[in-house]
């Protein structure tokens, strides 16, 4: 799992911001944001800057009896700003000082709130109304799965629902990328990309992308350095490229190199046993083991565990029965340190010369990319 996400990460950077806002209520044609929202029960409005969400309110705006607001906050630079509307409903805009973006609609349907103002804006509103319509179908199946999961053919089930689901990630994505195709350089585009995966070579064109139409005039942003520095991580360990070599020790303290598995086709997997993500995926690789071992591939299993006892007992309770290495380090492990490993599972799959054929495949692509390698 990521230790860093785009919006969560808070950051010790100043962005210089007019003090709190004279707002009366009333929308003002030079108001950074403003709007009209019947029905709405607070009676004033709160503009939080997402690199400083503890720091309190930027700016507020008072609600009058129509739903009327205005924020008067002028930000230097671009950002990505919170207004929560109700316990359920939170608007989050991209904006910069000389903004004007108006908000309109009725507090009993946020979701089809009239955004207008900035294409930034704009393209932030289909973000989401597109991400709730892929969570409803996403709810609706899970609904349709529940009621025929416990029948007679359970199995066959199971297979064709993750097939409807596979179809709803790909249509997902498919749009995700026409976003991004249509203006790339749009700041809102930090906001898209954060939904695309983080692995297969076609996505992390896309992360690419974004990041070369924003690197000149967004460099100095936090959000987009932020954003940066996943994407040259992402960009690590191309297609071809030689890994550094790891000699750890094994659970019963022999030093074990990387390098000893040349000839075979190697998984490096970076795990831990308190990874969840990482102890889910574990059967997967389990199952690729046991079906390609005898034609050439292995598994080269790298913990960030602190202790031996948890690591070890991973190993046998998930039945790794490959090369496991680790120094104990945690996040300083000497192997996380040298392969820019900054979230797990991490995996790297290189070929009998040692050099990079796919990362981070996971699921069917690790069995498909092995197909592919192993036969």
């Amino acid at each position: 799992m990521l230790k860093n996400s785009l919006f969560a990460v808070s950051l010790s950077i100043s962005i210089l911001l007019v003090a709190c806002g004279s707002g009366t209520g009333q929308e003002k044609k030079d108001s950074l944001l403003s709007g009209k929202i019947t029905g709405l029960t607070a009676t004033e409005l709160y503009l939080i800057d997402l690199l400083k969400p503890k720091a309190g309110p930027v700016d507020t705006a008072f609600v009058d009896e129509a739903g009327n607001f205005a924020f008067d906050a002028q930000p230097q630079d671009k950002g990505f700003y919170r207004v929560t509307m109700s316990q359920q409903f939170a608007l989050i805009l991209p904006l910069k000082g000389g903004d004007k973006v108006v908000v309109e609609g009725d507090a009993s349907d946020f979701s089809a709130l009239n955004v207008s103002g900035t294409e930034d804006a704009e393209r932030m509103i289909e973000l989401n109304k597109f991400l709730r319509e892929i969570a409803n179908k996403g709810q609706a199946l899970e609904q349709e799965f529940q009621q025929l999961a416990n029948g007679s053919n359970k199995d066959s089930i199971i297979k064709v629902f993750r097939a409807r689901y596979s179809k709803i990630e790909e249509s997902k994505i498919d749009r995700l990328k026409a976003m991004i195709d249509d203006e790339p350089a749009l700041f809102a585009n930090l906001a898209v990309i954060e939904q695309m995966p983080k692995q297969g070579e076609d996505n992390i064109e896309y992360y690419k992308k974004v990041d070369q139409a924003l690197a000149k005039e967004y460099s100095e942003s936090p959000f987009y350095q932020n954003f940066h520095a996943q994407v040259v991580d992402l960009s690590r360990f191309s297609k071809g490229e030689s890994v550094p070599e790891i000699n750890l020790p094994n659970p019963e303290g022999e030093m074990v190199a990387l390098s000893s598995l040349r000839g075979k086709v190697v998984l490096i997997d970076f795990w831990a046993s308190w990874c969840k993500p990482c102890r889910r995926e574990n059967p997967n690789v389990v199952a690729a083991y046991q079906k390609y071992k005898d034609k050439g591939f292995t598994v080269y299993g790298v913990s960030l565990d602190r202790t031996k006892q948890a690591w070890v007992n991973a190993i046998e309770q998930d039945n790794l029965t490959w090369t496991h290495v680790s120094d104990l380090k945690f996040w300083q492990s000497e192997a996380a340190q040298a392969y820019g490993v900054r979230g797990i599972p991490f995996a790297l799959l290189i070929d009998e010369e040692g050099k990079v054929i796919g990362k981070n495949l996971r699921g069917q692509a690790l069995h498909q990319k092995l197909e592919e390698v192993l036969n």
